[in-house]
């Protein structure tokens, strides 16, 4: 027989490993002490976890594969996102290779531990209660969330009154004035829902500023009403009351939240709307099993309705909803004839709407290159990194745009320079040759593997790497505008400023709060709780993360921008149903 190597030889080797991972990763010298406490602490760790799994847990079959999947995704994002750093210094390949192998094995080994370790943890977990008797305050929490929501947001509203309104809001306003032709670019269904605030501001003072403060004042109770409909969801199942407390602490006080309600973008209600929809499925699968919650007119009407606001908001919806509709009839079709009912009532309207009804009102489509950001980037990759052309490909791709402006206009955090290029060249040839362009496009990444890859993972880092920071809560009041708007706040001192100041510094200077404000870190979280879904009793609730899972993939196929938050929002207001449905609630079957 052959002989097993020695537990604590493996925990050595483990810890040195990971050491040195963490010695590369965090810019330590080999010199600092801080190495030879980290060694020791995951030696101790490593050790400490092998004795607890023997003597007191006995995970499921798939809970390590599982924990060894997310542990390779994680060292792979680590890897692809930091190799360059991690290997600063290093020239010749074969180390590079080397050191890189030995870097990544020190990550898996962590990663796999850690998230094993939660799996195993989190069994033990209850977030319900036992008890039948709950407190008069516990059954109010639905309406004791809205009403801390809102005022928890109304210091942020009545200093940027009317609300915050940036470039493309004020784009949206000129055209709902008619100073700018119609366009869907930004959600003409959102545009609209402006006009009509607008116009009944309008009526009733003859002041536009009225009727856009009387928008951002719905979009804030839209909103908490939200959140209550969550809470009420909670409380319905008996989680605990200090769970309970921790989600309303969630969205009533992060001042990322607050400022965002006041903010008129299309992301924060369309945000919303995945929330509810994403609720409304969980309420559907635990309807199962429990008679705390029931499926009534007014969860279908829900549904509709939030499904409707998710495809209409934002363009990337429609397609998340298409992505998510056939695993949700697969899911649920014990009750095929409801669900397929309800998901053709928000496809046909969807329809009508970008169909006839955008059409009667001569609504203009987004352009053609406004869909090729992630295309546009990789391609342009080639020119910015100076590699060789062909004449040929250098001549085709001149048809359409300057490529001698490439290198002087190239940002590899944003595709707007390259999209604006291709306007300024001749858009409607490429529209013309799209097959020739798409070859054009697959050849020259055969040829430039290594510059796509680099504009790729510049193009998309700060959606699925923590490391990444995020500039949240800059815009306030009204953006200059040639339409006269200025802000009128109500509610405006040296002392707010300053107390505004600090809440948006405080994730730069306090560990762990600060990955709050992090997408990378929030997409690392919802990839575990969704790896603990699935090792868990009830697999099923995996449907809940796929509207936000359809959301990410569209980001990472079409993303303009490399790290926008509000584009992500939907994940991070969805968190805490990711929470619940990987440690709690009823089982259903």
């Amino acid at each position: 027989m052959k002989k097993r190597i020695p537990s604590s030889i493996m925990t050595v080797l483990y810890a040195f490993l990971t050491t040195w991972a963490f010695v590369r990763a965090c810019r330590i010298s080999t010199f600092h002490i801080m190495g030879g406490l980290f060694f020791l602490f995951s030696f101790l760790l490593y050790r400490q976890f092998s004795q607890w799994r023997r003597r007191n847990s006995r995970p499921s079959r798939s809970a390590p594969i599982t924990a060894a999947l997310t542990a390779a995704l994680f060292t792979a994002f680590y890897l692809l996102a930091d190799y360059e750093t991690l290997l600063a210094g290093l020239t010749s390949r074969l180390f590079r290779l080397g050191h890189l192998l030995i870097i990544g094995a020190g990550l898996f080994i962590l990663f796999d531990t850690l998230v094993l370790a939660f799996f195993l943890w989190a069994d033990s977990v209850t977030l319900c209660c036992d008890t039948d008797t709950v407190s008069r305050i516990y059954q109010r929490l639905p309406l004791i969330s809205f009403c801390l929501c809102l005022t928890g947001w109304l210091p942020y509203f009545l200093n940027n009154y009317p609300g915050v309104m940036t470039v493309d809001s004020l784009n949206q306003y000129g055209q709902i004035i008619g100073a700018l032709p119609m366009s869907n670019h930004h959600p003409w269904v959102h545009t609209q829902m402006i006009r009509l605030f607008y116009t009944i501001g309008m009526a009733l003072s003859g002041d536009p500023i009225t009727g856009l403060g009387l928008f951002t004042l719905t979009q804030m109770l839209i909103m908490a009403g939200i959140f209550a409909y969550l809470m009420d969801t909670l409380v319905r199942l008996k989680v605990r009351m200090g769970v309970c407390l921790s989600v309303l602490a969630f969205y009533a006080l992060l001042p990322y939240n607050a400022i965002y309600m006041v903010t008129m973008w299309k992301d924060i209600l369309f945000s919303g709307m995945v929330l509810l929809f994403s609720t409304l499925l969980f309420r559907f699968l635990v309807a199962i099993r429990t008679d705390s919650i029931r499926i009534t007119y007014r969860t279908g009407f829900l549904y509709v309705l939030s499904g409707f606001g998710m495809c209409l908001l934002r363009s990337n919806g429609f397609y998340a909803f298409l992505l998510t509709l056939p695993f949700l009839l697969v899911c649920f079709r014990r009750a095929w004839k409801k669900h397929i009912m309800l998901n053709l009532l928000i496809l046909l309207s969807v329809l009508t709407v970008k169909g006839p009804v955008m059409n009667a009102a001569q609504v203009a489509s987004p352009d053609f290159v406004e869909s090729l950001s992630i295309p546009i980037q990789l391609a342009a990759r080639v020119y910015a990194d100076g590699e060789p052309v062909s004449e040929e490909e250098d001549a085709m791709w001149n048809r359409i745009l300057d490529t001698s402006k490439i290198q002087d206009s190239y940002q590899s955090f944003c595709s707007d320079h390259m999209k604006n290029l291709i306007r300024q060249g001749d858009q409607a040839y490429l529209e013309a040759h799209k097959a020739d362009y798409l070859k054009l496009w697959l050849r020259f990444g055969l040829e430039h593997p290594g510059a796509y890859l680099r504009g790729y993972l510049d193009a998309t880092k700060g959606y699925w790497f923590p490391d990444v920071p995020n500039v949240i809560g800059s815009d306030e009041r009204i953006a200059q505008n040639p339409y006269g708007l200025t802000a009128r706040p109500l509610f405006h001192n040296p002392v707010t400023i300053k107390i505004r100041e600090i809440l948006f510094k405080l994730p730069d200077m306090i560990p762990v709060y600060g990955l709050l404000f992090s997408l990378g870190s929030m997409f690392w979280l919802c990839i575990l709780l969704a790896g603990k879904t699935f090792v868990s009793p009830f697999r099923r609730r995996l449907i809940v993360f796929l509207p936000n899972a359809a959301i990410m993939a569209t980001l990472f196929l079409a993303t303009p921008v490399y790290n926008e938050f509000r584009y992500a929002y939907s994940m991070l207001l969805t968190i805490p149903l990711f929470v619940l449905c990987a440690l709690g609630g009823e089982k259903e079957g």
